[in-house]
């Protein structure tokens, strides 16, 4: 299945000499559609997280901070897209300077979008966003996505 892309690109972000030590929160669904959970979608969100990360320290602006010690926490953030800088304290405790959220809008089975926030975790100010919209709820459709956003738009920012 194809995918159109819609972006809308805002950010003042500037261009690091060393990888960033960087929390990648993992990538989130919010689902409008009505659907209900399909099979596979929490493999889908782990394979969209495990993406973007690798796409992220591909570009050499990032370096992924483990995040395996609070595990306990993120849990109890979400969800992150509406908990107005919750996540913030996790970012600063693992040693970040930037921390990443992604969130999927599922609209319906055709549509979504997808959002990658990137704050500098000294100030909890987003520093960078970039969004875009997919069609397809499979894995190539996400990877697609992901891929495009960090490639095309994040990294040339």
């Amino acid at each position: 299945m194809a995918s159109l892309f819609v972006i809308a690109p805002q950010c003042a972000f500037a261009q690091a000499s060393e990888p960033q030590a960087t929390v990648i929160f993992p990538v989130e669904l919010w689902d409008t559609s009505g659907e209900g959970v399909k099979p596979g979608q929490a493999e889908r969100l782990k394979l969209a997280t495990n993406k973007l990360t690798e796409l992220l320290e591909h570009t050499g602006r990032y370096r992924s901070v483990d995040l395996s010690s609070f595990a306990a926490r993120i849990a109890a953030t979400e969800p992150r897209y509406n908990c107005n800088g919750c996540w913030l304290g996790i970012a600063r405790d693992a040693g970040a300077d930037l921390a990443v959220l992604a969130v999927v809008h599922k609209v319906s089975t055709l549509i979504s979008s997808v959002d990658i926030y990137v704050a500098d975790v000294a100030t909890g100010a987003y520093i960078a966003h970039v969004d875009a919209q997919f069609r397809g709820d499979d894995d190539r459709a996400y990877v697609r996505a992901f891929d495009f956003l960090v490639n095309e738009r994040l990294n040339r920012k």
